[in-house]
């Protein structure tokens, strides 16, 4: 039998069904809205989970203009069997989709944005001036046309509405772009009176001076909620999914590369890197590779010492308890709290449980990586920020140090640890060292249980790597600081302290054979290493 073709970055509802692709029914997101009936509704979730496909299903579904044509996309899809039906094709849909709107300035932002709004005046024989009053209000006077036109109330759908915003803060603009869309948001959304109902996707919910100011009469469900759960694939559907292309046995695999989301109640694959598995059958980490990821990159290269540390016991399977701001401020996002609610809403982080303050009152969940490719992710992201983008150089550093090759691989290290780190980096504090070092050696995660500060023989060590199988080398790290003429006194020191004060013990007492010992001494962009082998 001949398989139907899978929807490779198809994201049009019409051209999926149409063209026969294999297609996961989610049309009863329809039924949900219309049942719940809020006036506006916003559904952030991550990318690439679904959302511009389904804001495509629903402008179909409602759409006035092609109604007897559309109506047969749906034909044995869980909606038509619903009383929903006699809702197909009511109403004048205003659709825009902003996922696209990733440019360099705020001219090209609004250039870009108002192009979009042109060709949707276009589609219904209209011409949007050019004035910014036209432009800020231009949802309002489309809403107020198609009101008059078709003597029904109008459905509006954005999509990807932050795109603009999360861009425009990478780029340097984002108090203009905060501005304008405020502006037109609020004019096409708040009181506007030929609105029937709008639903916008995201994946975040943007607090800075409020871009929904006023709006009384938003419902957002976001991850946390268990609500409009039609984002992302269910283990249910996954195995069909597997079982229709006769990969059903690689379903173990295929759970540890790309479940763990949580959604709600509801466990959620990420549906982008299925149907890029499937299609292509071989596991990778497809998801991350579909943006620059900019924005994480840039908290992750804050090197906060915080993060590191909980980022040190992610990496080590275990969960963390994090405050969680539904609300991102793109201005606070050197606090912590944050980073981790920006990592979690992004995508790059699930969450297990939540538990109340009976103090505060505030939520809090107990965050992990969901699966191996975001932790491959995390991976990538340290060694390109410690090797200015020189993985194989970096990749060949842990080969050494994984093989005992430890002249060449202290030659290495001091060359990646001058380009890596800049004189305003550095200070007097170890512990900007330890926490370099922490960066460094989390890649290697998968082979060795890590561990700082933790107390063997007679004292605690910086870092301790032990390995998984006990016949590879175990690592242990001792940090010092000097200047420039001492470090390599204080790396001799370093390296008699792990020999003195017994901090192997504990790692040969588990049975690790031979341990690798390493003394190291830093002095601003000067570093210092002494070790051994026994």
């Amino acid at each position: 039998m001949v398989k139907k073709k899978l929807p490779v970055g198809i994201d049009d509802f019409k051209k999926v069904i149409e063209n026969n692709y294999y297609f996961i029914d989610k049309t009863l997101l329809i039924n949900e809205l219309l049942n719940r009936k809020s006036e506006v509704t916003l559904l952030p979730r991550p990318r690439r989970f679904g959302k511009t496909l389904n804001m495509s299903m629903l402008n179909y579904f409602f759409d006035i203009e092609n109604k007897e044509s559309n109506k047969k996309l749906f034909d044995g899809l869980g909606i038509s069997k619903t009383d929903k039906m006699k809702y197909q094709g009511e109403y004048p849909v205003i659709y825009i989709s902003l996922k696209d709107i990733k440019v360099s300035s705020w001219e090209l932002c609004l250039e870009k944005f108002m192009a979009l709004m042109k060709k949707e005046y276009k589609k219904y024989g209209l011409l949007l001036e050019e004035k910014r009053d036209a432009q800020e209000n231009s949802l309002l006077n489309l809403s107020e046309y198609l009101y008059e036109k078709y003597k029904k109330k109008v459905i509006i759908l954005i999509d990807e509405y932050d795109t603009p915003l999360v861009t425009a803060h990478s780029q340097g603009y984002y108090n203009e772009a905060i501005f304008f869309f405020r502006n037109f948001l609020s004019a096409g959304l708040k009181g506007n009176p030929y609105l029937e109902f709008a639903a916008l996707t995201g994946i975040l919910r943007i607090a800075k001076e409020s871009i929904f100011s006023g709006l009384n009469n938003i419902t957002v469900s976001t991850i946390l909620d268990n609500n409009f759960n039609y984002f992302g694939l269910t283990e249910t559907e996954v195995e069909e999914t597997l079982k229709y292309y006769e990969l059903d046995y690689e379903l173990k695999e295929i759970k540890k590369w790309y479940n763990g989301y949580k959604f709600g109640d509801k466990l959620v694959y990420n549906p982008w890197s299925i149907i890029n598995c499937i299609n292509n059958k071989e596991l990778n980490p497809y998801w991350i590779n579909t943006s620059d990821n900019a924005l994480i990159k840039q908290l992750l290269a804050k090197n906060d010492k915080t993060v590191f540390e909980e980022l040190e016991l992610i990496f080590k399977g275990e969960s963390i308890w994090e405050t969680i701001s539904e609300n991102i401020i793109f201005d606070d996002l050197n606090n912590t709290n944050t980073v981790w609610s920006l990592m979690l809403f992004s995508g790059y982080l699930t969450y297990e449980k939540m538990r109340i303050s009976s103090i505060t009152g505030l939520k809090s969940y107990s965050l992990k990586i969901p699966n191996q490719e975001i932790k491959s992710f995390f991976r990538q992201s340290f060694i390109e920020t410690y090797t200015k983008g020189d993985v194989h150089f970096y990749g060949t550093m842990m080969e050494d140090l994984f093989l005992g090759n430890l002249n060449s691989f202290i030659n290495k290290f001091k060359k990646m640890y001058m380009s890596a780190v800049s004189y305003h980096d550095t200070g007097d504090s170890e512990k900007y060292y330890h926490h370099f070092m922490l960066g460094v050696l989390l890649t290697i995660g998968d082979k060795y249980v890590i561990t700082s500060n933790r107390e063997s023989g007679y004292g605690r060590y910086d870092i301790a790597l032990e390995p998984k199988d006990k016949n590879n080398y175990g690592l242990i790290f001792e940090f010092k600081i000097g200047d420039k003429n001492s470090i390599e006194e204080r790396a001799k020191e370093a390296l008699a302290q792990i020999n003195e004060k017994k901090y192997d013990i504990a790692m040969k007492h588990n049975g690790v054979l031979k341990v690798i010992k390493i003394g190291m001494a830093f002095s601003g962009k000067d570093v210092a290493i002494e070790s051994e082998i026994n």
